[in-house]
């Protein structure tokens, strides 16, 4: 039988079985509550969940502590909002459910045996004790006789000459089932990540995560993410992209000897949300980050508003993205970094609807800082 797949939060250190995280949210009152919360779009008490998904308290109160411990919500000050991985899981539950109902899901993954029965059919047709057998004797007949009615009522399989075979709509399924699996493993796997990422930027590819790196700052190791960043760049890149909305002189410096920015070499332009342009513009150990602008490789842009958010772009091969708490102190930051196509094809459309957004330095008034 095919061993399950399984998820461990970063956040709890908790292992989960995702299966059983996907049956506990379709088999329960927990996909209203992500549907209330997307609904109502802003931040909104308990009280209103249960009012809009009507269910009751303790309900209400259940579901969202384990929502929370996934990291697919986040509270402050008793009001309740979804995070990136809250917004991107009701996401692929729905994309899901297009190909089949809530009962059908709920059906499938309530045991382990539905889905293994139905991956075994994707090889040959089966007759039940060949399949017993092919599954090593577990489940007995008796069961695998039943399940093969449920999956036959649903369309999934069919038979022909005494033998059971998936049909084309099961296959259908079984990829849906496949694709929203790894895509919730996904999910609990970058949690700090993405309860840090902003909800306007959670455009990623889900599924493509499974090859980015996680690197979490926290109290223990306060210089991780910092130190992580500084590894990435190679002898090879010849040119640098990146959005910083964190002032770390420290960074910008060791950012200066390494990677050859703000001074010659290396093609490069960087983008600073308004706070870190401001305190570069006033202190003399970062001015030299705008006294380089007459190189003719090197650009700076400013953003007219403040961000959580910070992107490296390394050539066209490599993606760091990063972000931290709300409140923009750049406490407890998360980053992913990968060399994944389709993960390096977002960073870079990302940092291009940020270039598209960003003043020049050259343009902005300096003067008024």
């Amino acid at each position: 039988m095919t061993a399950k797949r399984r998820a461990k939060n970063p956040i709890t250190d908790e292992e989960f079985v995702v299966q059983s995280v996907i049956n506990e949210t379709v088999d329960s009152a927990r996909l209203a509550t992500l549907r209330t919360l997307d609904a109502i779009s802003n931040p909104v008490t308990q009280s209103e969940i249960i009012r809009n998904a009507d269910i009751t308290r303790q309900a209400a109160s259940n579901h969202l502590a384990v929502l929370q411990n996934h990291g697919f919500i986040r509270s402050q000050k008793a009001r309740i909002k979804l995070t990136a991985g809250g917004i991107a899981l009701l996401d692929v539950l729905e994309s899901c459910l297009q190909i089949l109902s809530i009962k059908e899901l709920a059906f499938l993954t309530r045991s382990d045996h539905p889905v293994a029965i139905l991956r075994e059919f994707k090889g040959e047709p089966y007759r039940i004790a060949e399949l017993h057998a092919a599954m090593g004797g577990t489940p007995s007949q008796s069961t695998i006789r039943r399940i093969l009615g449920d999956l036959q009522n649903y369309g999934w399989i069919e038979e022909s000459n005494r033998e059971k075979q998936i049909t084309a709509l099961g296959r259908q399924v079984l990829e849906a089932y496949n694709e929203l699996s790894l895509s919730v493993q996904q999910l609990i796997e970058k949690a700090p990540w993405l309860q840090r990422l902003p909800l306007e930027d959670a455009t990623f590819p889900i599924q493509e995560l499974s090859d980015a790196k996680l690197v979490v700052s926290d109290p223990a190791r306060p210089a991780s993410v910092l130190s992580a960043a500084l590894t990435l760049y190679d002898w090879d890149t010849s040119q640098f992209r990146g959005l910083c909305s964190i002032y770390n002189p420290v960074l910008f410096h060791t950012y200066r000897a390494a990677y050859r920015l703000f001074d010659y070499s290396i093609d490069s332009e960087m983008i600073f949300d308004w706070p870190t342009f401001a305190k570069i513009t006033k202190a003399t150990e970062t001015r030299y980050i705008l006294d380089s602008l007459d190189f003719s490789d090197y650009e700076v842009y400013a953003l007219d508003y403040p961000h959580t958010l910070g992107i490296g772009i390394y050539d066209n091969r490599r993606v760091a993205v990063g972000a931290y708490n709300e409140s923009g102190d750049g406490n407890h930051i998360a980053m992913i970094v990968s060399s994944n196509d389709k993960l390096v094809e977002w960073g870079i459309d990302l940092y291009e609807s940020y270039r598209a957004d960003a003043t020049p330095a050259t343009e902005t008034d300096i003067g008024r800082l």
